[in-house]
């Protein structure tokens, strides 16, 4: 009863690991228009090659939940066989052959009364493995979602970098006309014109690399995501999916982070395979039956002398039938020491599993709070940068009116304008940080899941009523299905401010 709780409890975890995720449940068509950071993440999840990839190995590990429930169950074996039997001998001066078509067939069961808790400890070990590695896929989920935000925030940023920079090269552009236009009134000198022509030259110049990057972020996009989309929404960060403190971050992480659960269920595997080793100490119990009908075909045999005949008979079938029953224990008196050596090896196995989740936790703490810090910082300093904006755009109006007061130069309005060109791009990109930093404390601690991030993934399936019909896909199904081609061609996406 023990095992079989396991095994259905397995099978209520795997379901619910792949029947939300394989593409055989889901119809997988690239949205047209719009796709918000949240469709972006649903359709990442449901997509990812990456996360498809772990999701098979997952449903193969479950297997050896059931190899080892095997040692529950009884063997079945069949034997048949056919064939033709001649024989000849010969003692001087007489000599004899025959000649014989036997045939064979029988069945043998053997069913375990007692292996020694080997079954059992088999069955709870591959139980916490095939735990651990469902934490395993979460992290892959976790780690291929956090890229998602990335690539995402990346499209967004480097599509504003863009505008900017487009922005900037047509101020300048005019500020070069102006400045020879001046030129050839004399209000101005040559050196003016070349120094509004140089960084007219840059500002052409940094567009050019702008789109190059925003080329490449759209690339990243649709290797991550898996396709491009036409218009994205500038998101917000997720403030509510925040914790309050470092200490509250960290106790989540303790509890819910994927590295940390798959350490602790790893060393569970390890500690049930110290059962299995030791199982080898205990007497082994089985029952076995047997059924074996034997005949011999229609035979002759002939006896000479030389060349003279002097005997020559034909036998009919013979037949014979073997029915047993055993009751067969097994007792372990000496095995060379192999089960003392398997037994140490197991422990030493369990301790360094058992290590291994103390080093994990503190890794993942760590990483919690320079997840934490890293956010903090990003939004202070988003704060600073945007102030800087604001400074740097009075100051260019300030330098203005001084250089037409005469009391300013060419260069210097340039110099103005090169700090606010920065100064934005530095804004554009922190608040492109702040919204990674945020997913990124989100998944330090384990909740970049779809219940996390309250995913909406029930329009994706293939037909939502299927499931109440009684219709429901294999897991082995699942696994086995193909992603469909859900790549769309497209320029640059509009960027608009989600709200």
């Amino acid at each position: 009863m023990f095992a079989r709780g396991i095994i259905v409890s397995s099978q209520r975890k795997l379901k619910q690991i792949l029947s939300g995720a394989s593409l055989s449940a889901f119809l997988l068509v690239a949205p047209a228009g719009a796709e918000t950071l949240q469709e972006a993440l649903e359709y990442t999840y449901v997509a990812s090659p990456t996360i498809l990839s772990q999701r098979q190995y997952v449903s193969s590990v479950y297997e050896k939940i059931a190899q080892s429930r095997a040692g529950y169950k009884p063997t079945v074996t069949g034997n048949a066989s056919y064939g033709y039997q001649y024989t000849r001998s010969r003692t001087s001066p007489l000599f004899s052959e025959s000649e014989n078509k036997p045939v064979s067939f029988g069945v043998n069961a053997v069913q375990s009364l007692f292996s020694g808790f080997q079954t059992s400890a088999s069955v709870k070990a591959a139980k916490a493995r095939f735990e651990a590695e469902i934490a395993n896929l979460n992290g892959v989920e976790q780690s291929t979602l956090t890229d998602a935000v990335a690539a995402y925030t990346g499209v967004i940023r480097d599509v504003a970098i863009v505008k900017l920079h487009q922005n900037n090269e047509a101020v300048l552009k005019r500020q070069l006309e102006y400045t020879r236009d001046r030129f050839r009134v004399g209000e101005l000198t040559k050196t003016d014109v070349a120094q509004a022509d140089a960084r007219y030259a840059a500002a052409v110049s940094g567009r050019i690399a702008a789109e190059g990057n925003l080329k490449v972020a759209y690339a990243v996009y649709q290797k991550v995501i898996g396709k491009l989309p036409e218009k994205i929404f500038e998101p917000e960060v997720p403030a509510a999916k925040l914790p309050q403190t470092l200490d509250d971050a960290i106790d989540i992480a303790m509890k819910s982070n994927p590295a940390v659960v798959a350490a602790e269920k790893s060393a569970q595997s390890a500690e049930s395979s110290i059962q299995v080793a030791q199982s080898g100490y205990y007497p082994t119990v089985d029952v076995q039956a047997g059924y074996q009908n034997t005949r011999a075909g229609a035979h002759g045999s002939r006896s000479y002398i030389g060349n003279s005949a002097l005997a020559s008979a034909r036998t009919g079938r013979a037949r014979e039938e073997d029915t047993s029953v055993m009751l067969v224990m097994n007792v372990p008196f000496y095995r060379a020491g192999s089960t003392v050596s398997q037994v140490r090896e197991a422990k030493r196995v369990a301790g360094q599993a058992g290590i291994n989740v103390m080093a994990v936790k503190r890794d993942v703490s760590r990483a919690t709070t320079q997840a934490w810090e890293n956010y903090q910082a990003t939004r202070s300093s988003l704060s600073a940068l945007e102030e800087q904006v604001k400074a740097s755009a009075l100051a260019l109006d300030g330098v203005k009116y001084e250089e037409q007061a005469g009391e300013r130069t060419v260069l210097d309005i340039l110099n103005a304008e090169q700090e606010l060109l920065d100064a934005r791009v530095n804004v554009v990109t922190a608040k492109k940080n702040l919204i990674d930093a945020a997913y990124n404390l989100i998944a330090s601690m384990g909740l970049m899941t779809p219940a996390g991030l309250e995913l909406d993934l029930e329009k994706y399936r293939k037909n939502p009523t299927e499931k109440k019909a009684g219709t429901e896909t294999s897991a082995s199904e699942n696994a086995a299905a193909e992603p469909a081609d859900a790549e769309t061609d497209g320029e640059n996406p509009e960027t608009v401010k989600e709200g």
